[in-house]
């Protein structure tokens, strides 16, 4: 799997960014897990469940969502046109690697100013997880911090497409079904 850490202007940012990635994933994916399969087991149980469970965990799918984003940008496994791509020279990928980046900055900007709003709207209104003493702007903010996430590996790709004027190597996941 191929990655343009190696082309960044610093590695130790990328070292930072990445544990940050993988440990919030982590976090937010052992939540989702343990409580998902907590509350399944309580049901079974004792027919009753926690009433903040599943919006805890849809949060938690939330914050891991948003970082996988930033992590598969990362790696270059994003959702992308690349079987259309391949059939152009590199420098024409590499334009296309530009566009790109802008269009994800047009976005993200839209995204991160919108979400940005509404973590704002939760904090004046003191609003709570439902169930919890949780504030809602803990689970909220995670849209424009995995999108600013997000922004730090566009910016990286696009430092790559610019400092070597090629687009990063195009990756394809194993075929799990060809594999079996």
């Amino acid at each position: 799997m191929s990655t343009i850490a190696s082309h960044t202007p610093s590695s130790r940012l990328d070292r930072v960014v990445t544990t940050v990635e993988n440990s919030i994933m982590l976090l937010s994916y052992t939540t989702l897990i343990v409580l998902v399969g907590g509350e399944a087991v309580r049901r079974l149980l004792t027919g009753t469940q926690w009433v903040a469970g599943p919006e805890i965990a849809l949060y938690a799918f939330v914050w891991l969502s948003w970082f996988a984003m930033a992590h598969n940008v990362h790696h270059n496994t994003h959702l992308s046109f690349t079987g259309f791509r391949e059939r152009f020279s590199p420098r024409v990928r590499a334009g296309f690697e530009v566009l790109d980046c802008l269009l994800w900055y047009l976005v993200g900007a839209i995204v991160i100013y919108t979400s940005y709003n509404v973590v704002q709207q939760h904090i004046q209104f003191k609003q709570l997880i439902i169930g919890t003493n949780i504030p809602l702007a803990a689970a909220s903010v995670a849209v424009p911090i995995g999108w600013a996430f997000t922004m730090t590996r566009i910016t990286q790709r696009l430092w790559h497409i610019v400092t070597t004027g090629q687009a990063p190597v195009i990756t394809h996941a194993p075929d799990e079904l060809t594999q079996a």
